[in-house]
């Protein structure tokens, strides 16, 4: 079962003399985590590394990255995507940053510092269970649009609305698990159709 975290949260931690602190953030695009990342490298430009990994769920699908940024090959970069993937987390994106301190702590320590400090930020945020969301539009006469949102505000979904001389039409967003629900309901209305 896919998870999301409930917040954002930050964690840090001196190991060795070096500082680590871990930023993790809730995002709903690959645009957005890399947005988020570029934020946190702009605080923290004085920092030796800013080491991340994101995991978005997107067109039925899990999409993950992650980087080392200039730490030896896999010390850090994959272990904070694995602190994500074995929460079964999506919609994440967890920046570690380093600040040297002058002791190397070799490719073990760097894994399990990267990968705990990560976790232990993650743990921070709380998780709760990811809803899988999908669209529909719908068109409807005009003197259907109280039926409508009468429905729509039964299911609280999300959605936009387009008008033109005799119809409407709504972009809705809602649930994967509700879908089937909403179309039963919606189709107790005449004259309605789904594109």
């Amino acid at each position: 079962m896919l998870k999301q975290i409930v917040k954002n949260g930050t964690y840090q931690t001196k190991i060795q003399n070096s500082k680590f602190i871990a930023y993790c953030a809730k995002v709903d695009s690959v645009e957005a985590a890399r947005k988020r990342i570029a934020e946190i490298e702009e605080e923290h430009r004085k920092a030796n590394h800013e080491c991340w990994a994101y995991r978005i769920f997107q067109n039925n699908d899990v999409v993950a990255h992650s980087s080392d940024a200039g730490e030896p090959h896999c010390s850090a970069g994959p272990p904070i995507l694995s602190a994500i993937e074995g929460r079964d987390l999506v919609d994440v994106v967890c920046v570690v940053v380093r600040y040297f301190g002058g002791i190397k702590l070799g490719i073990g320590g760097l894994i399990r510092a990267y990968g705990s400090t990560a976790g232990k930020a993650l743990d921070e945020s709380g998780t709760e269970e990811y809803e899988i969301m999908t669209s529909l539009v719908i068109g409807s006469p005009m003197d259907k649009y109280s039926d409508v949102m009468r429905i729509l505000r039964k299911f609280s979904a999300e959605f936009q609305q387009g008008f033109d001389d005799r119809s409407i039409t709504f972009t809705v967003r809602i649930p994967l698990k509700k879908q089937v629900d909403l179309i039963a309901d919606l189709r107790s209305i005449p004259e309605i159709h789904f594109t």
